[in-house]
């Protein structure tokens, strides 16, 4: 019996000795991997917003120059804007204040010529010679002669053909509202003229400014009839 006891007292003994050991190993030591390493959430949540698209560092953020709004910030550095104007195909920068010319169109010495209009072209001549009265009219930085007659014309829905002539560099003008070179003579077709001088050269090439006034006139005689002598100012009617 008493051996018995013995036996239950050492087994009791060696169970509590054993339950000790197997709690001390559970317990995770201050200094041991499991600090190290951080919890298992917090690793992922750093994961998550690292791979998260569009979520970056605050302070990343805050040494970035790259504006959130190009655009704005475009704008803000220039006082000009572009735009490419239909009629001309020229890209043309914006002024801060608007150009203005004045532009004319007559064919009115047919009225002295009569003889030698073409009888076909009686429909589309005006009744007072006059294409496009004296109009003030907008124009770009940069704008010709040529580019504020094609754009007025258009606008007015006024017949305009020209062909461009390499030699001159610059645009002959063939037919306005349907009265073309030779339709009173040989010696006719169209002239400009800006504030009363007769350029001898295109109107491609002649650049306009403010307050200009530009007058397309049709000649039956080389200029003569109206002011400007074609052969003594060698160039062309309107090269």
């Amino acid at each position: 019996m008493n051996k018995c006891l013995k036996i239950l007292l050492v087994l009791l003994v060696c169970i509590v000795v054993f339950s000790g050991c197997a709690d001390n190993q559970d317990v995770p030591s201050e200094s041991g991997y499991a600090i190290n390493q951080g919890s298992p959430e917090e690793s992922e949540d750093i994961m998550a917003k690292d791979d998260l698209p569009g979520v970056q560092d605050e302070d990343k953020q805050g040494s970035s120059a790259v504006s959130k709004h190009p655009d704005k910030d475009k704008q803000g550095s220039s006082s000009k804007s572009s735009y490419t104007d239909e009629d001309t195909g020229k890209s043309t920068a914006a002024a801060t204040s608007p150009y203005y010319c004045t532009l004319l169109i007559t064919c009115s010495t047919i009225f002295d010529n009569m003889d030698d209009f073409d009888q076909s072209k009686l429909e589309v001549l005006p009744e007072d010679g006059i294409v496009y009265t004296a109009e003030k009219v907008e124009f770009h930085e940069g704008d010709s002669a040529f580019d504020v007659l094609l754009r007025e014309t258009r606008a007015g829905n006024i017949h305009m053909e020209f062909v461009n002539t390499p030699i001159y560099n610059s645009a002959y003008i063939e037919g306005i509202n349907n009265i073309y070179e030779f339709d009173a003579g040989p010696l006719s077709g169209w002239m400009y003229r800006v504030n009363e001088k007769f350029p001898n050269y295109g109107s491609s090439r002649y650049q306009l400014v403010d307050g200009d006034r530009v007058e397309w006139i049709y000649t039956c005689n080389l200029g003569r009839d109206i002011g400007g002598d074609w052969n003594a100012q060698n160039g062309g009617e309107n090269q």
